[in-house]
């Protein structure tokens, strides 16, 4: 993979067997991995917004998390309670971003590293999960695919660019076999990516200390959600998910998001020794991510914290002349303003007493007849095919929330 030569770029040794032209595994460095690991720490919103776009591969859509981006972009801001919701929402903040700015490439263009020891190398396998490299591991590795001498291998040298890395975060939301789809087969995917998961309404757990009400509307022939009515703390409740670090879902489904390559790049990062992280807090804030400060609402039904705001701050003015060369150091005290909302009790992106209508694929728009209407003519439903059926979304309170 051709670069120029100021292009800033990372290097990577794959191992390629020759009957199957796949890669068994990619030698690398702590740049690639720290970038790797970056992915998890990405909100779901900035995710969207970089896998959507063009690149040399063309862009994707990440099941109903599209849909639910969209929909945000289509919102009036006058149903939202400040200018700022909007923005927080399709660009949010990473709350690890202090860890990912000094990455070498960062892909991240919202506003440390995490791997030390610069000459440690690692194998990542073809779905990326990563493991120090070793001897042992490489012989398994070999063993297992069924490799008994090297001259059925090929090794191969190819730089990633920044442009190639986001093609590597769009492959992890859609295949099992990164390295061999982008640099062997040169598959440029172009599908939607559709989740194995639960709908939405099946959250409701009974007991739970915070809780939506919901208005469902099913169909009777079927059983079938059609679409939901809920007030502002409802459309919050959806909207809230593009600002999840994708290591929070992950986390929250116990390690089995079923998107792509990403839970075996959570589990690499478990599992990863101690000694290959720069801080033990670096790993804790990757296995239990939080919000960015600010970014957390006040009736959060998951269990997800939210860091906190810095409590002072420093910078540097420097002045030069040709007689004096001055530097400042000064420190403060910062003054939070909520970006979502004067009232902290009422902490919520969207404002009023306005009913929202959400589908079951997260298609969120404020209430209006003509959009119900067209919706059931879209989908041939006759008024008597439908029920209704009230219902609270909740989940148990976290100990960490």
């Amino acid at each position: 993979m051709a670069t120029s030569e100021t292009e800033e770029h990372v290097t990577l040794k794959l191992m390629v067997t020759k009957e199957r032209n796949k890669v068994l595994f990619a030698e690398a460095g702590k740049d690639f991995v720290d970038v790797l690991f970056s992915f998890l720490t990405l909100p779901l919103g900035t995710i969207i917004r970089l896998v959507s776009k063009e690149s040399n591969m063309q862009p994707i859509e990440v099941g109903s998390l599209s849909s639910l981006y969209q929909s945000v972009e289509n919102l009036n801001k006058k149903y939202l309670c400040t200018d700022t919701c909007k923005e927080m929402l399709l660009r949010p903040r990473n709350s690890m971003e202090a860890y990912c700015k000094d990455l070498k490439l960062n892909i991240d263009d919202t506003a440390y590293r995490f791997v030390r020891m610069s000459n440690a190398t690692f194998m990542i396998t073809d779905d990326l999960n990563i493991l120090p490299m070793s001897l042992e591991t490489t012989f398994s590795l070999f063993k297992n695919s069924g490799i008994e001498n090297m001259s059925q291998v090929n090794e191969m040298t190819v730089n990633v660019t920044k442009k190639q890395v986001v093609n590597i975060l769009k492959s992890c939301m859609l295949s099992e076999s990164i390295l061999t789809d982008l640099f062997l087969k040169k598959n440029l995917l172009s599908k939607r990516l559709e989740q194995t998961r639960p709908s939405l309404f099946d959250l409701k757990i009974n007991g739970s200390s915070k809780q939506i009400n919901v208005k469902l509307f099913k169909r009777k022939s079927d059983g079938n959600i059609v679409f939901a009515e809920g007030k502002e703390d409802f459309a919050d409740f959806l909207f809230s998910f593009l600002t999840f670090p994708l290591v929070a879902v992950v986390h929250l489904m116990k390690g089995f998001s079923s998107i792509g390559t990403v839970d075996a790049l959570y589990k690499s990062i478990v599992d990863l020794f101690e000694d290959y992280w720069t801080t033990e807090e670096v790993k804790d804030k990757l296995v239990f991510p939080g919000l960015a400060p600010q970014f957390k609402l006040s009736n959060q039904l998951l269990p997800i914290y939210e860091s906190l705001a810095p409590e002072s701050f420093s910078y540097v003015k420097k002045q030069s002349s040709c007689k004096v060369n001055n530097i400042w150091e000064t420190f403060g005290n910062p003054k939070i303003v909520d970006p979502i909302s004067e009232k902290a009790s009422e902490k919520g992106f969207t404002k009023g007493l306005n009913m929202y209508v959400a589908t079951d694929d997260l298609v969120v728009m404020p209430m209006s007849s003509n959009y119900v209407v067209s919706l059931l003519n879209k989908m041939d439903i006759p008024l008597s095919d439908l029920e209704e059926q009230v219902v609270s979304i909740g989940i148990k309170a976290s100990k960490r929330g």
